[in-house]
C-alpha cells in the first residue's frame, strides 16, 4: 500500500509547484505594474516641477525686462540726450547761427529779402554769363 500515497504525494508536489510558479508570476506582474504607477507618478510630479519653473522663469524675465525699460527711460531722462531744450546737440550753434551763409559766398546781407528781388537778381546772373559755344 505504499504507492498510492506516493504517487498521491507527487501530485500535491506538482501542485504545489504550479501554485508557486502562478504565485510568483502573479507578484512579478504585481510589481511590474506598481513600477509603472509609479513611474506615472514620478513623471507627473516633473511635469508640474517642470511648468512651475517656466512660469517662474518667464515671470522673472518680464520683470527683468519692465526694469531694464525703466531705466533705460530714467537714463535718457536725466542726460537731456534728445531733448535740446536742456542740451543743444552742437556746441558751435551759436557760432553758425552769427554767420548766416546762404548758399556759395552770399551772406545774410547780401541776399535779396523778397521774392521779386531774388527774381532780378537771377534775371541779371543769366544775362551776365559768357557763351562759350563754339561757332560752326
Amino acid at each position: 500500500g505504499d504507492r498510492p500515497q506516493k504517487g498521491m504525494e507527487l501530485s500535491e508536489t506538482k501542485q504545489l509547484q504550479r501554485r508557486l510558479t502562478k504565485e510568483r508570476r502573479a507578484a512579478s506582474r504585481q510589481l511590474s505594474r506598481d513600477a509603472a504607477t509609479l513611474q506615472l507618478l514620478n513623471s507627473q510630479k516633473d511635469k508640474t516641477l517642470r511648468t512651475k519653473r517656466t512660469f517662474e522663469r518667464k515671470r522673472v524675465g518680464l520683470m527683468m525686462e519692465e526694469e531694464t525699460a525703466m531705466l533705460k527711460k530714467l537714463r535718457t531722462e536725466s542726460d537731456g540726450g534728445m531733448d535740446t531744450s536742456i542740451k543743444r546737440y552742437s556746441a558751435k550753434k551759436e557760432a553758425k547761427q552769427a554767420n548766416k551763409r546762404v548758399g556759395g559766398n552770399a551772406t545774410a546781407e547780401t541776399t535779396p529779402t523778397t521774392p521779386e528781388a531774388a527774381a532780378d537778381k537771377a534775371a541779371k546772373a543769366k544775362k551776365s554769363k559768357v557763351s562759350y559755344k563754339a561757332k560752326a
